[in-house]
């Protein structure tokens, strides 16, 4: 009977459990990749959701010579209870809704409807016939195109001031993360950027044949804000369970609301569940932690300043 040679063996179990460890460590490695590239191409495809969408506005813009806004909201499925009341589905996922509203000439200020709880309306003295709202309504037979599912869009905050009535142009400002219906926390709320063509196309950041004049000041430098009327109703929708102040018109933390926009003039598109999986949320304020985690890993839309054209900037 031949012998095999004497130098011939097996593998020793050192060496089956280093193929092993090297086998699983590039299991890990493909699956990152994988689940990368897939995260991207989620990224991708509402970013050219969302070129498309402020293409087609800007169209109007110029087919109708009309002023028209996009706005970024966010929707859930609800149903309602036998009292009336709403409720989200809470299996359901959270996506971001592109509008395209139409301006229709109104401006002023066309009344309120209290939420689930109490709101007074404060004026400052003697303003009341003062101009402080601009009206929109969603462009007829055009309705809502939805993104990807924890998608959302930033803007910068051009319109949302410091205590100087200065823009802060260095923040994102972002679409809530309403977790549940009765989580109405100040971590859940959020804006609902705008992007605003004129009639010829161009983008701008307010209206600039408007002024609401709040004050006496010579200094004051507030502008007329848009909203748009989702529900056709002539008047801006808020839900009020959160807050006692004219701040609120400007919280968007209900599904319903329609609070007044933060018009933008540069948009980013982000993944908004990495946000949460890199600890960016966490040890900063919403807008901070958004702000450095938008700066690092969104597709960022810049405007022409002149023609209005949106365009990617490579990342």
């Amino acid at each position: 009977m031949t012998r095999a040679p004497a130098h011939a063996r097996g593998f020793t179990l050192a060496e089956l459990l280093a193929v092993i460890g090297v086998i699983a460590v590039l299991a890990v490695v493909v699956s990152m990749s994988a689940q990368r590239i897939s995260k991207d191409a989620k990224i991708s495809s509402a970013t050219n959701q969302v070129l498309a969408a402020l293409g087609q506005a800007r169209a109007i813009a110029i087919r109708d010579h009309a002023t028209v806004l996009v706005g970024f909201r966010v929707r859930r499925p609800t149903f309602r209870q036998s009292d009336g009341t709403e409720v989200i589905v809470e299996s359901s996922k959270q996506q971001t809704e592109i509008v395209i509203a139409k301006a229709t000439g109104r401006v002023g200020f066309p009344g309120a409807t209290v939420g689930t709880g109490s709101y007074t309306i404060v004026f400052p003295a003697g303003a009341i016939d003062d101009l402080l709202i601009e009206e929109f309504e969603p462009v007829e037979g055009m309705p809502p195109k939805l993104l990807p599912a924890s998608v959302k869009v930033a803007g910068s905050a051009a319109d949302f001031p410091d205590v100087n009535e200065m823009g802060q142009d260095s923040l994102w400002l972002s679409q809530p993360r309403v977790i549940s219906s009765s989580d109405l926390s100040l971590n859940t709320r959020g804006s609902m950027v705008v992007v605003r063509f004129a009639p010829d196309g161009s983008m701008q950041t307010r209206n600039p044949t408007l002024s609401s004049n709040l004050t006496a000041s010579s200094t004051d430098t507030s502008v007329v804000a848009p909203y748009i009327d989702f529900n056709r109703n002539g008047r801006i929708d808020i839900g009020l369970s959160t807050s006692g102040s004219n701040g609120q018109f400007f919280y968007f933390d209900e599904m319903n609301d329609e609070p007044l926009g933060d018009h933008t003039s540069f948009l980013a598109v982000f993944d908004d569940d990495l946000f949460l999986e890199t600890g960016y949320s966490s040890g900063l304020s919403l807008n901070e932690g958004r702000t450095e985690f938008v700066n690092q890993f969104a597709d960022r839309i810049h405007f022409n300043r002149f023609t209005g054209v949106a365009e990617v900037l490579p990342r």
